[in-house]
Protein backbone atom coordinates (compact mmCIF):
# COMPACT_ATOMS: atom_id res chain seq x y z
CA UNK A 1 0.00 0.00 0.00
CA UNK A 2 2.81 2.33 0.98
CA UNK A 3 4.57 1.93 -2.59
CA UNK A 4 1.20 2.62 -4.45
CA UNK A 5 0.53 5.35 -2.59
CA UNK A 6 4.17 6.84 -3.38
CA UNK A 7 3.43 6.06 -7.09
CA UNK A 8 0.16 7.36 -6.92
CA UNK A 9 2.22 10.81 -5.28
CA UNK A 10 5.18 11.09 -7.34
CA UNK A 11 2.37 10.85 -10.79
CA UNK A 12 0.66 13.87 -9.17
CA UNK A 13 4.07 16.01 -8.80
CA UNK A 14 4.99 15.13 -12.33
CA UNK A 15 1.13 16.23 -13.64
CA UNK A 16 1.60 19.66 -11.22
CA UNK A 17 5.05 20.17 -13.02
CA UNK A 18 3.75 20.03 -16.56
CA UNK A 19 0.92 21.96 -15.89
CA UNK A 20 3.14 24.51 -14.17
CA UNK A 21 5.49 24.54 -16.89
CA UNK A 22 2.79 25.10 -19.71
CA UNK A 23 1.26 27.98 -17.72
CA UNK A 24 4.91 29.42 -17.82
CA UNK A 25 4.81 28.87 -21.69
CA UNK A 26 1.46 30.82 -22.61
CA UNK A 27 2.91 34.08 -20.61
CA UNK A 28 5.99 34.69 -21.98
CA UNK A 29 6.15 37.59 -24.46
CA UNK A 30 9.22 37.74 -26.34
CA UNK A 31 9.15 41.88 -27.69
CA UNK A 32 10.90 43.46 -30.14
CA UNK A 33 14.47 44.32 -29.06
CA UNK A 34 15.22 47.74 -27.95
CA UNK A 35 17.30 49.98 -30.55
CA UNK A 36 20.96 50.38 -29.83
CA UNK A 37 21.92 53.96 -28.14
CA UNK A 38 24.95 56.39 -27.23
CA UNK A 39 25.63 55.96 -31.47
CA UNK A 40 28.54 58.23 -32.59
CA UNK A 41 30.91 58.82 -35.47
CA UNK A 42 34.35 59.07 -35.55
CA UNK A 43 35.77 61.05 -39.16
CA UNK A 44 38.35 58.99 -40.89
CA UNK A 45 40.51 59.84 -43.85
CA UNK A 46 38.43 57.92 -46.81
CA UNK A 47 36.45 55.93 -43.85
CA UNK A 48 33.86 56.88 -40.99
CA UNK A 49 34.19 54.67 -37.66
CA UNK A 50 30.64 54.29 -36.16
CA UNK A 51 30.25 53.34 -32.08
CA UNK A 52 26.85 52.16 -30.22
CA UNK A 53 26.08 50.63 -27.33
CA UNK A 54 24.30 46.96 -27.49
CA UNK A 55 20.56 47.30 -25.82
CA UNK A 56 20.60 45.22 -22.10
CA UNK A 57 18.68 41.89 -23.15
CA UNK A 58 20.52 38.41 -23.22
CA UNK A 59 18.83 37.59 -26.61
CA UNK A 60 20.33 40.36 -28.81
CA UNK A 61 21.41 38.11 -32.30
CA UNK A 62 23.31 40.90 -34.28
CA UNK A 63 23.11 44.41 -36.05
CA UNK A 64 22.55 45.93 -39.11
CA UNK A 65 23.98 49.62 -39.99
CA UNK A 66 22.06 51.76 -42.20
CA UNK A 67 23.36 54.69 -44.95
CA UNK A 68 22.17 57.49 -46.70
CA UNK A 69 23.20 60.80 -48.47
CA UNK A 70 19.88 61.92 -46.79
CA UNK A 71 19.41 62.88 -43.57
CA UNK A 72 15.84 62.15 -42.66
CA UNK A 73 15.08 59.37 -46.25
CA UNK A 74 16.79 56.79 -48.10
CA UNK A 75 18.19 54.59 -46.28
CA UNK A 76 19.98 51.41 -47.07
CA UNK A 77 21.37 48.58 -45.06
CA UNK A 78 25.20 48.34 -45.78
CA UNK A 79 26.34 45.63 -43.14
CA UNK A 80 25.09 43.16 -40.32
CA UNK A 81 27.23 42.73 -37.34
CA UNK A 82 27.04 39.77 -35.07
CA UNK A 83 26.30 40.67 -31.29
CA UNK A 84 28.51 39.26 -29.01
CA UNK A 85 26.85 36.80 -26.03
CA UNK A 86 25.75 39.00 -23.15
CA UNK A 87 24.33 36.56 -20.82
CA UNK A 88 25.24 39.69 -18.00
CA UNK A 89 23.57 41.84 -19.31
CA UNK A 90 26.76 44.09 -19.19
CA UNK A 91 27.49 47.21 -21.36
CA UNK A 92 29.07 46.37 -24.60
CA UNK A 93 30.16 48.82 -26.97
CA UNK A 94 30.13 47.85 -30.80
CA UNK A 95 32.75 49.54 -33.56
CA UNK A 96 32.20 49.21 -37.25
CA UNK A 97 34.71 51.22 -39.91
CA UNK A 98 32.45 51.99 -42.75
CA UNK A 99 35.39 52.37 -45.65
CA UNK A 100 33.27 52.26 -48.90
CA UNK A 101 32.81 55.96 -48.65
CA UNK A 102 34.68 59.51 -50.65
CA UNK A 103 36.24 62.33 -48.42
CA UNK A 104 34.57 65.80 -48.68
CA UNK A 105 30.91 64.04 -49.27
CA UNK A 106 28.71 64.06 -45.79
CA UNK A 107 27.24 60.80 -45.31
CA UNK A 108 24.09 59.81 -42.43
CA UNK A 109 23.91 56.87 -40.36
CA UNK A 110 21.68 54.43 -37.94
CA UNK A 111 21.95 50.86 -36.43
CA UNK A 112 19.28 48.70 -35.69
CA UNK A 113 19.43 45.56 -33.64
CA UNK A 114 17.79 42.49 -34.01
CA UNK A 115 17.33 39.09 -32.28
CA UNK A 116 17.20 35.02 -31.76
CA UNK A 117 13.45 35.77 -32.74
CA UNK A 118 14.31 37.72 -36.24
CA UNK A 119 12.53 40.45 -34.64
CA UNK A 120 13.87 43.72 -35.60
CA UNK A 121 14.21 47.10 -33.30
CA UNK A 122 13.32 50.26 -35.01
CA UNK A 123 16.15 52.48 -36.17
CA UNK A 124 18.50 54.20 -33.26
CA UNK A 125 17.43 58.09 -32.43
CA UNK A 126 20.59 59.66 -32.87
CA UNK A 127 21.27 61.80 -35.48
CA UNK A 128 24.96 60.59 -36.82
CA UNK A 129 26.77 62.09 -40.02
CA UNK A 130 29.98 62.53 -40.60
CA UNK A 131 32.19 63.77 -43.94
CA UNK A 132 35.60 61.71 -43.63
CA UNK A 133 38.82 64.04 -44.92
CA UNK A 134 42.09 63.78 -45.77
CA UNK A 135 44.98 63.11 -42.89
CA UNK A 136 48.98 62.21 -42.95
CA UNK A 137 52.01 63.35 -41.57
CA UNK A 138 54.62 66.20 -41.89
CA UNK A 139 57.93 67.56 -40.90
CA UNK A 140 57.86 71.37 -41.19
CA UNK A 141 61.55 73.09 -40.73
CA UNK A 142 62.41 76.31 -39.61
CA UNK A 143 62.21 79.37 -41.45
CA UNK A 144 65.70 79.74 -41.48
CA UNK A 145 66.92 75.98 -41.85
CA UNK A 146 64.65 74.41 -45.29
CA UNK A 147 62.84 77.85 -46.00
CA UNK A 148 61.50 76.15 -48.77
CA UNK A 149 59.69 73.37 -46.51
CA UNK A 150 58.79 75.75 -43.95
CA UNK A 151 55.21 75.92 -44.73
CA UNK A 152 51.90 74.06 -45.34
CA UNK A 153 49.45 74.08 -47.62
CA UNK A 154 46.26 72.12 -47.03
CA UNK A 155 44.70 72.89 -50.27
CA UNK A 156 47.85 70.99 -51.69
CA UNK A 157 48.31 68.42 -49.06
CA UNK A 158 52.28 69.78 -49.18
CA UNK A 159 55.01 71.50 -47.75
CA UNK A 160 55.80 75.07 -49.62
CA UNK A 161 57.90 78.31 -48.54
CA UNK A 162 56.85 80.41 -46.26
CA UNK A 163 56.71 83.24 -48.68
CA UNK A 164 54.67 81.05 -50.99
CA UNK A 165 50.66 82.48 -51.95
CA UNK A 166 49.43 79.14 -51.02
CA UNK A 167 51.13 78.97 -47.63
CA UNK A 168 48.41 78.32 -45.10
CA UNK A 169 50.51 77.96 -41.96
CA UNK A 170 54.45 78.09 -41.07
CA UNK A 171 56.89 77.69 -38.51
CA UNK A 172 59.91 79.65 -37.16
CA UNK A 173 62.26 79.73 -34.41
CA UNK A 174 62.74 83.02 -31.98
CA UNK A 175 64.80 82.06 -29.34
CA UNK A 176 64.82 78.53 -29.68
CA UNK A 177 60.99 78.51 -28.98
CA UNK A 178 59.30 76.99 -32.15
CA UNK A 179 55.82 78.83 -33.30
CA UNK A 180 53.61 78.08 -35.94
CA UNK A 181 52.04 81.53 -37.67
CA UNK A 182 49.05 82.35 -39.96
CA UNK A 183 50.46 83.42 -43.38
CA UNK A 184 47.62 85.99 -43.42
CA UNK A 185 44.86 87.80 -41.87
CA UNK A 186 41.70 86.11 -43.41
CA UNK A 187 43.93 82.71 -41.58
CA UNK A 188 42.84 81.78 -38.02
CA UNK A 189 44.27 79.95 -35.44
CA UNK A 190 43.76 78.16 -32.18
CA UNK A 191 45.34 76.05 -29.86
CA UNK A 192 42.93 73.39 -28.21
CA UNK A 193 45.85 72.26 -25.58
CA UNK A 194 47.30 68.90 -25.09
CA UNK A 195 45.58 65.92 -26.41
CA UNK A 196 46.21 62.29 -25.87
CA UNK A 197 45.02 61.10 -29.30
CA UNK A 198 44.73 63.35 -32.92
CA UNK A 199 40.88 61.74 -33.00
CA UNK A 200 40.61 63.27 -29.45
CA UNK A 201 39.90 66.37 -31.60
CA UNK A 202 36.71 65.96 -34.06
CA UNK A 203 35.19 68.86 -34.75
CA UNK A 204 36.32 72.56 -35.02
CA UNK A 205 35.05 74.88 -32.26
CA UNK A 206 32.71 77.63 -32.96
CA UNK A 207 34.55 80.55 -31.09
CA UNK A 208 37.92 81.47 -29.23
CA UNK A 209 40.22 82.23 -32.31
CA UNK A 210 43.37 83.37 -31.44
CA UNK A 211 43.78 87.43 -31.65
CA UNK A 212 47.24 86.55 -32.93
CA UNK A 213 48.28 85.10 -35.56
CA UNK A 214 51.05 82.95 -34.02
CA UNK A 215 51.09 80.57 -31.03
CA UNK A 216 53.96 78.64 -29.52
CA UNK A 217 54.23 75.00 -30.65
CA UNK A 218 54.31 72.47 -27.67
CA UNK A 219 54.57 68.93 -27.74
CA UNK A 220 51.37 66.74 -28.00
CA UNK A 221 49.06 70.04 -28.33
CA UNK A 222 46.32 70.44 -31.28
CA UNK A 223 45.85 73.02 -33.24
CA UNK A 224 42.79 74.11 -35.36
CA UNK A 225 43.31 76.30 -38.52
CA UNK A 226 39.88 78.01 -40.34
CA UNK A 227 41.81 79.03 -43.66
CA UNK A 228 41.70 81.66 -45.98
CA UNK A 229 39.19 80.11 -48.03
CA UNK A 230 36.93 79.02 -45.33
CA UNK A 231 38.52 75.12 -44.87
CA UNK A 232 38.93 73.63 -41.05
CA UNK A 233 42.38 71.90 -40.72
CA UNK A 234 44.23 70.70 -37.55
CA UNK A 235 47.59 69.99 -36.53
CA UNK A 236 49.15 68.03 -33.88
CA UNK A 237 52.31 67.90 -32.81
CA UNK A 238 53.58 64.79 -31.94
CA UNK A 239 57.71 65.96 -31.94
CA UNK A 240 59.80 69.43 -31.81
CA UNK A 241 62.87 68.23 -33.18
CA UNK A 242 66.31 70.49 -33.58
CA UNK A 243 65.31 72.90 -36.35
CA UNK A 244 61.72 71.59 -36.91
CA UNK A 245 58.30 70.15 -35.70
CA UNK A 246 56.58 66.71 -36.98
CA UNK A 247 52.88 67.27 -36.92
CA UNK A 248 49.58 64.83 -37.96
CA UNK A 249 47.74 66.80 -40.45
CA UNK A 250 43.83 66.59 -41.81
CA UNK A 251 41.98 68.80 -43.87
CA UNK A 252 38.45 69.16 -44.59
CA UNK A 253 38.41 69.02 -48.07
CA UNK A 254 34.35 70.17 -47.84
CA UNK A 255 34.18 74.04 -47.44
CA UNK A 256 33.01 75.44 -43.90
CA UNK A 257 32.53 71.75 -42.53
CA UNK A 258 34.02 71.75 -39.59
CA UNK A 259 34.66 68.05 -38.94
CA UNK A 260 38.07 67.01 -38.88
CA UNK A 261 31.83 65.91 -36.16
CA UNK A 262 28.35 67.67 -36.09
CA UNK A 263 28.46 70.62 -38.94
CA UNK A 264 27.52 73.79 -36.52
CA UNK A 265 26.94 77.47 -38.10
CA UNK A 266 29.72 79.83 -38.03
CA UNK A 267 29.70 83.58 -37.61
CA UNK A 268 31.56 85.58 -39.93
CA UNK A 269 35.63 85.29 -39.56
CA UNK A 270 37.16 87.47 -36.95
CA UNK A 271 38.11 90.66 -37.91
CA UNK A 272 42.27 90.94 -36.82
CA UNK A 273 44.09 94.40 -36.19
CA UNK A 274 46.81 95.49 -38.05
CA UNK A 275 49.06 93.25 -35.34
CA UNK A 276 48.15 90.41 -36.33
CA UNK A 277 50.77 88.73 -37.37
CA UNK A 278 53.27 90.54 -35.95
CA UNK A 279 55.56 88.64 -33.17
CA UNK A 280 57.76 91.04 -31.40
CA UNK A 281 59.73 90.67 -28.39
CA UNK A 282 57.69 93.26 -26.26
CA UNK A 283 54.15 90.71 -27.62
CA UNK A 284 56.24 87.86 -26.67
CA UNK A 285 56.62 89.04 -23.53
CA UNK A 286 53.45 90.11 -22.64
CA UNK A 287 51.75 86.92 -23.92
CA UNK A 288 54.23 84.52 -21.36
Amino acid sequence: MKIKMFVVFLMLVGLFAVGCEDKTDVFIIDNEPAAPQGVYSVTGNGEVYLYWNAPYEADIEGFVIYRSLEPTTNYVDIAVIDADPNPNLDLVIYEYIDQAVTNGVTYYYAVSAFDKAGQVSVLSAEDVFDTPRPEGAVEIFDTVAVASASAFSFGAMARVSYTSNVADVFVDNVAGVFYLNASDTLTDLQDLGYTDRFDDVSYAPENGWSDNGWMELIDGHTYVIWTRDLHFAKLRVTSINANSVSFQWAYQTDVDNPELVAPQTFEDKPVHQSGYLNKSAATLVTNK
